[in-house]
């Protein structure tokens, strides 16, 4: 079976993470950026998460053994435990309350997988292998990750004004699109070294030869 890639919207939702360990500090550290509030539930905690209580303000700390209350009010819930019976535990109520869950290594007690990460300013990727085989997502993602362009904040923000612009000159979704893709691809032949004049002069060029065609 294969997982659907969802982005959603984090901001200020309350996010329950059950577990103090390394591998709840990991998922905690990418979850940060996203500016949820990070509720930790576990009887004990690492040094690492520790600092993170301290440095930010969007992390809780529950020094308890997880309970019904605690998963109720949660938005999503994932579990970072070696204890089968508390993922379990977890992912039932989870479940009970139509509240997504992730417990680490136990694709059975998930509702939903946490991908391998990109995230650079606005741009957001995930990769997963379904559950399979998390090494390849991994590996994979160090692979993409490697080629993408430093300027990539640039390249999006250019993109996007010239979007704007293009939504008021042609009302066709489809021959937007084709529009947008030779831009982008003539974007690529220069590096990504172009700013947002030369874009716009590339971008009329474009839509004149475009309608041309159509």
């Amino acid at each position: 079976m294969s997982y659907f890639p969802l982005f959603v919207d984090l901001k200020d939702k309350n996010i329950l993470v059950v577990g103090g360990g390394n591998v709840a500090f990991r998922k905690i550290v990418k979850l940060l950026p996203f500016e949820a509030k990070i509720t930790i539930v576990s009887p004990k905690i690492c040094s690492e998460i520790a600092e993170l209580l301290v440095q930010n303000k969007n992390l809780t700390y529950k020094q308890k053994t997880v309970d019904i209350d605690d998963i109720k009010n949660a938005y999503i819930a994932i579990t970072a435990t070696d204890d089968t019976s508390v993922n379990a535990f977890v992912a039932q109520n989870c479940k009970n309350n139509n509240i997504f869950v992730n417990s680490v290594d136990d694709i059975e007690n998930c509702s939903f997988l946490f991908p391998a990460l990109i995230k650079k300013d606005s741009f957001v990727m995930g990769c997963t292998t379904s559950g399979k085989a998390p090494y390849v997502s991994a590996y994979l993602k160090n692979i993409i990750e490697n080629d993408i362009p430093e300027n990539l904040d640039e390249i999006i923000e250019n993109i996007a004004v010239l979007r704007q612009e293009l939504k008021l000159k042609i009302k066709e979704q489809n021959i937007r699109a084709k529009v947008i893709h030779l831009l982008l691809e003539y974007y690529q032949k220069h590096n990504f070294n172009l700013g947002l004049e030369e874009l716009k002069s590339e971008l009329n060029s474009l839509i004149d030869n475009v309608y041309l065609k159509n």
